[in-house]
Formats: C-alpha cells, structure tokens, sequence
C-alpha cells in the first residue's frame, strides 16, 4: 500500500497512480492496458499515458500479443526484468549475504561469506563492500538502481547505526547507509533483518495480507519480529520495533548486554542452542551450529530435546506478541526454523494454544516461511519498493 500524507495535488496524484499500475504489473506478470484500466479503475488514457512513460523510460515493455475476449488480441506488458535490479544485503552476526534481484524480486546471483567470531565490524563492512561490487562488475549490462541491506537490531533510523549486535561490539561506530552511498553512489534505503523478513512476506501475498496484523518472526542468531498492520510496516519512533529478542521471559535470568535480565534471544537464538549443546556434551568436542543442526535431524535425543526446549521458549515469545497486536497471521523464518520445521512447528502452536485465550488461537495462522533467505530477499525488496513509489525519480531522468 502507497500513502501520501499530505494534501494531494497534480503530481501526487500522478505518482500514486504510477505506483499504482506498476504494483498491478508486478502482481498480474503479464498485463494488457485495458486489464490494467479495469483493476486500477483509472481512465483508459490516464492508463496508456502512464504506461506510454514507462515504456520510453525503459521500466516496462510490450511482449508480444494475448488473446481476449471475443477472440480480440491485446499486447501484454510486463516489467522488465532483464535490465535493471537492486542490491540485497543482509548482515548478521557470524555471516553476511550479497545478491542482486530483478524489479519483481526475483534472484539473479547471490552468495553468503562466513565471518570470523573476532573479526572487526571494520573489516566486515570493507569485504562486504568489496562482495557487492564484484556483483555489480559482473552484472554486465544490468543497471543497478539502488541498494538495500537488512541488519540486526536493534538499528536506530535517526541514528544510521546498530545500536546494539549482541556479543560483537564495535558496529555502533559505523555509518553503515553513508558509507554504502559514498562508495556505489546509488540510493540506500537500511531496515531492520525482521522487517525485511516481513517485507518478503507480505511481497508475496500483500492480497490475502492487505487487512490484518502479520507478524513474521526471525529466528535466528538474534531474535526479532516485523510487523504489518493494515499493509504498512510498524517500525515505531526510531525503528525499534519489533524487537522481541530483548523481550523478558525470565526476570531472574541472565543480564544481556542490552541491560534486561532473561531476555528471549538468549533461549532460543541459533547463538543460545548451539551453546547449549556444547554445555550439555562439553567436554567431547565444540559444535557448530551446522553440526548441532545435524544432530538433531539425525535424531540425536539430547540434541533434540534441547533444540525442542528453543522452541518451546520462542512460543513463550510469541505467546506474549500474539497478546499485545492480536495478529491474524504469524510466520516463522531464519536459521533455527530449518533445523527441524516439523518439530518446531509442532512445539510451537501447542505451547502458544497453552498461552492465549480460545479464541484467539483459533483466529490466527501460525506457519513457517516459505520465503527462501527472506531477510535479503526482503532488503531488496525494500529497495524496490522505492523504485515503484517513485519511478520517475529513478528513470525520467536516465
């Protein structure tokens, strides 16, 4: 959904309808002008100056002709795909992921670089710039448009910067959009891994998610949710909503470096099984999280019951997000949802049943994403949200 909030004039209304057509196309993959006429509830000529403009700029193109009605042809419009994209980034903790994706979100290239636990936030953003240029020097005669980059919260907006990455100090201090702008000179747009996350979500069906309260959950090194309402993200003053990993479910517990005590994260994190693991089997060896993964598809019964009990304290989350928004919709991504998607899911609707009242539980869908690597997915997307908010401002001017 594309809101303006302020008074409406010429313009305004011309970019709403822009950005309103071009969604329609992204959806519909193949439209003729008069399917889009009808869908939008625009003027067949507003429709066909619009799209006329998209075509000299280069952002649509016709594809040839498709059958109507009355054995009538139309030719069919479609995005074009083969040569503009975007740059998705997401950085987490132990890794970081570049890729480029075309104007409908589609995944061209994309590859994931592990990092070492003591390597400086410095020496991080300097190898993941590098990556991302390597994939805009082999993209050959794509044009790159803009960049977007999901990182763990919590991320200040006001700030530009990671306020907090729990365990690995140092990336307060870096400017991370200023220096993404400074070096590809294209614009940057930053969001936080689990709203991007949501944003895949909703990508893929913004239809049957335009009403309600979706809620996708990120479950991985760190925790954290992202939240539609109604079709818009809820990201809160200085974008820190959402962020549930620092939520407590244990006020006795252990003091996070955030200053809570018990916080979510340190239950049910891949950082917090994977420690686990190793203090339960410690001293026999120190297991990756890959390895402990294993263990539990191999059916380990330590491993297992461990990785359940995660799973039983991020229902314990959800219970209390499902109580605050009454969402209609909860999906569950990142790393420690791939471990076991059966058993997670399992462990999850039935603690979250024990939690929230009847009829809540039995107005809500709680499932796991089918979104493949939905937070880098999800920057790009945030990306090229942008793009079709304001097309002209990317390619009137080419």
């Amino acid at each position: 959904m594309y809101i303006i909030n302020h008074g409406f004039n010429q313009e305004d209304m011309q970019e709403m309808n822009r950005a309103l057509l071009i969604r329609l196309l992204r959806e519909e993959g193949v439209c003729a002008r008069a399917k889009l006429a009808k869908k939008s509830n625009l003027k067949q000529a507003t429709v066909t100056n619009i799209i006329n403009d998209f075509i000299s700029w280069g952002l649509v193109r016709e594809v040839g002709y498709m059958a109507g009605k009355k054995g009538r042809r139309s030719v069919g419009i479609s995005i074009n795909n083969d040569d503009y994209g975007v740059i998705g980034i997401q950085l987490a903790r132990k890794h970081y992921g570049v890729g480029i994706y075309d104007l409908s979100g589609n995944e061209v290239v994309r590859k994931f670089v592990q990092t070492e636990t003591r390597q400086s936030p410095r020496k991080v953003m300097d190898g993941l710039m590098e990556g991302v240029q390597g994939l805009i020097d082999g993209c050959g005669e794509r044009k790159i448009l803009a960049i977007g980059m999901a990182v763990p919260g919590p991320y200040s907006v006001r700030r530009g910067r990671i306020e907090l990455m729990t365990g690995y100090d140092g990336w307060s201090d870096i400017l991370i959009g200023e220096e993404l702008e400074t070096r590809f000179g294209l614009p940057v747009f930053l969001e936080n891994d689990a709203n991007a996350g949501a944003l895949a979500q909703y990508w893929y069906d913004s239809k049957k998610n335009q009403d309600g309260v979706l809620i996708y959950i990120a479950d991985g090194q760190g925790v954290g949710a992202g939240i539609f309402n109604n079709g818009e993200l809820l990201k809160g003053v200085l974008g820190m909503a959402g962020e549930i990993g620092h939520m407590s479910i244990n006020h006795k517990g252990p003091r996070c470096s955030c200053g809570n005590y018990g916080c979510l994260e340190s239950y049910c994190s891949s950082i917090a099984f994977t420690k686990e693991v190793n203090r339960i089997l410690a001293p026999i060896t120190n297991y990756t999280f890959q390895e402990a993964a294993q263990m539990v598809r191999d059916q380990n019964p330590i491993v297992t019951e461990i990785y359940s009990s995660c799973c039983d304290y991020l229902a314990s989350g959800i219970a209390n997000i499902i109580n605050c928004f009454n969402p209609t919709v909860i999906v569950i991504g990142d790393e420690m949802s791939h471990v076991d998607p059966d058993i997670m899911l399992d462990r999850v609707r039935r603690e979250v049943k024990n939690r929230v009242i009847p009829e809540i539980f039995a107005n809500i869908s709680i499932s796991l994403s089918k979104v493949e690597n939905s937070m880098i997915h999800g920057a790009a997307i945030g990306a090229i949200r942008d793009i079709f908010y304001e097309p002209r401002k990317y390619f009137s001017r080419k």
